[in-house]
């Protein structure tokens, strides 16, 4: 199990019923109860009650809930019913019989890069973006179609995520596909790459507007009709998925790397300037931030992973960024 911290007093092993055995005895067995990415509290009685299998209410089976991100208030909650669970960060809790094992300490980091590896560049990071949003096994050639990549970098990243043990390789030749192994492991992995955070080239500008939705879509509508490709990321896109800020002084966004950014302030007709700014366009080299763009109430914004990445570089932007990643991508 790659979710669970190696321990020497800690043994994990395939079996067809799921158990716990303490000093050579089986001291409880389990009926495993799968949570989906964004489990609320609220949730918690449909999972514990309707989505249990009927015979595990009538045996002595003990729930566990088993999800790729549980979070803290989740935990919390489980742990009050007296019900184990266990997260892709390493969140373990077990309480059964006179055994109680907690672990609340994050799993280790998956492996750095093997030696003579390259490192990952811009555009490997927007591939691994694509990669994360894809829930779908895939073939070299559609990963690197999808990812606007060539295919020796698609097989290249792919082959490196895999010696990472963060991605899954099934089948032969070109029925061989992909899958992701650990979704949070490879987020957390993609975060402590360089290239995923590095800073880009930006210019602060004034555009008039009443409140910060009309600056977005006056703004998106403007780039839209010059035909230049953005997409806004930071705290102002999380503020459009509803769980960011309402005020937003300075809203980012990433203008295609083949425009000049004074450029496109000129299609925006804004004023370039540093004292009362409330946008900021940023050189979005690779494409990390305008590839594969979506809109939202006629906006376009950044993939959700992206804003993510983004929003962890902005001042005092941690708390938002795992807010973010609990609400909104659940991994």
């Amino acid at each position: 199990m790659s979710w669970l911290p190696a321990r020497p007093w800690l043994q994990v092993r395939g079996a067809a019923r799921p158990s716990l055995e303490w000093e050579g005895r089986e001291v409880a067995t389990f009926t495993l109860l799968e949570a989906a990415s964004g489990l609320r509290v609220d949730q918690l009685p449909l999972l514990l009650g309707a989505h249990r299998p009927a015979t595990a209410r009538r045996s002595r089976d003990l729930p566990f809930v088993v999800g790729p991100w549980l979070k803290k208030d989740v935990r919390d909650a489980l742990e009050t019913q007296g019900v184990g669970y266990l997260d892709s960060r390493g969140h373990l809790h077990l309480h059964a019989r006179g055994v109680l094992l907690h672990i609340e300490e994050e799993r280790t980091a998956a492996r750095e890069k093997p030696p003579g590896t390259a490192t990952l560049g811009v555009h490997g990071v927007r591939a691994v973006q694509v990669l994360l949003q894809e829930e779908q096994p895939l073939s070299v050639s559609r990963f690197a179609e999808q990812a606007s990549v060539s295919l020796g970098q698609a097989h290249k990243l792919l082959t490196w995520l895999e010696q990472l043990e963060l991605v899954r390789a099934e089948g032969r030749g070109p029925a061989k596909r992909r899958t992701i192994r650990d979704r949070t492991g490879l987020l957390d992995w993609l975060e402590r790459q360089a290239p995923a955070t590095r800073r880009e080239r930006s210019l602060h500008v004034a555009l008039y507007a009443r409140r910060p939705e009309e600056l977005w879509q006056q703004t998106s509508t403007r780039l839209g009709k010059a035909g230049i490709a953005h997409a806004f990321t930071g705290s102002a896109a999380v503020s459009m998925f509803g769980v960011g800020p309402t005020s937003v002084p300075v809203s980012r966004i990433r203008i295609s790397p083949e425009v000049p950014l004074d450029q496109a302030a000129k299609h925006l007709d804004a004023e370039v300037t540093e004292r009362g700014a409330n946008l900021m366009l940023i050189h979005d080299t690779g494409r990390v931030g305008s590839w594969a763009s979506t809109s939202r109430d006629g906006v376009l914004l950044a993939p959700p992973v992206r804003i993510y990445l983004d929003v962890r570089t902005e001042r005092r932007g941690e708390d938002l960024a795992r807010h973010f990643r609990e609400e909104v991508l659940g991994y």
